[in-house]
Parts: structure tokens; sequence; C-alpha cells
């Protein structure tokens, strides 16, 4: 388990064992690995985008730009764009936050990368300036044309719970 934390105190852990508590977040982990087969990861195309419907717009692609490594929100769902009152699509997450929050918010998009594995993030919004609001997300890494991960599939839940388990 990793805690990462700013001036405003710990704000998002990453949770390795995919220790995931939302059902919606687990439904979306079972896809991944139903699409994964045997290849290290799945391929973008493998995914029908009424699949991704069915998460009720708690879904966001993220581009993974190589040589700089760079991020881009591809697709930010409208369920997140509502709760977190912005919508980030096309935007680089360097452009959005400070050095100091972009440093912990890519954290999980990097694990995805160089370990070709999902990874549970939890904590609150800090990063969107919206610290009271809880949040739990799957990062899963899938690729374009092999097996170098090229895009994130993040699934996004917003519990009313104030607690996460490890």
């Amino acid at each position: 388990m990793f805690h990462f934390s700013n001036k405003q105190g710990n704000w998002r852990e990453l949770d390795e064992a995919l220790n995931l508590e939302s059902e919606r977040l687990k439904q979306m982990l079972a896809l991944w690995e139903l699409k994964r087969g045997s290849k290290d990861i799945p391929n973008r195309a493998d995914f029908d985008i009424g699949e991704l419907m069915q998460f009720d717009g708690r879904v966001a692609l993220i581009d993974v730009e190589h040589d700089p490594m760079r991020f881009r929100f591809r697709l930010v769902g409208t369920h997140i764009t509502q709760t977190l009152e912005r919508d980030s699509t096309g935007q680089y997450l360097d452009e959005l936050y400070s050095p100091e929050l972009l440093a912990v918010a890519v954290k999980s998009y990097e694990f995805c990368v160089e370990r070709k594995r999902p990874i549970r993030a939890f904590g609150h919004m800090a990063h969107a300036d919206k610290d009271y609001v809880r949040f739990e997300a799957i990062d899963m890494p899938l690729s374009l044309t092999g097996d170098r991960v090229e895009v994130i599939l993040k699934g996004t839940n917003f519990p009313t719970r104030t607690t996460f388990q490890p």
C-alpha cells in the first residue's frame, strides 16, 4: 500500500492488492480481465462502447504519451464531470495540476505503464479542489498496438462513506 500526501494531509492511497469495495469497480475489473484473456494487457479495441456505457458515466480514458511521459484525459464520464463540477476531457494533467499535486496524481498511471497491471486508488479529491469528495478508483492499462500501455481505463466511484478499508 502506498500513501501520498500534500500540505493538506494524506489524500490518496494506492492498493496493489485491488481490495475494491465498489461492486461497480469489481465488475469493471472483471470485464478488463475477461478482455485481457491470455495477453498481458487488453487492447482498447477489445472494449465495445456499449460495455463501458453500463458504468453510468463513471469511466475515463487517459492517453499515455511516452518520451516524455505525459497523460491526457481523452474522455471523462458525465458522472465524474458532474461530481467534480468540471470537464477535463482533452486536457493534459500537467496543465491541470500544480507540480506537487501532479506528482501524486500520476502515480497510479505510472504504475500501470511500468507494471502493466491494474491498481486501486482511494482517498479524497484534493487535487480537484474537492477535499470533501471521497473516491475509489481502479486504473487499468490498455494497448492500441500490442503490449505497450498507451491508454488507461479508469473506473471511479464516489461513495457516501467517509472511510475506506485498506
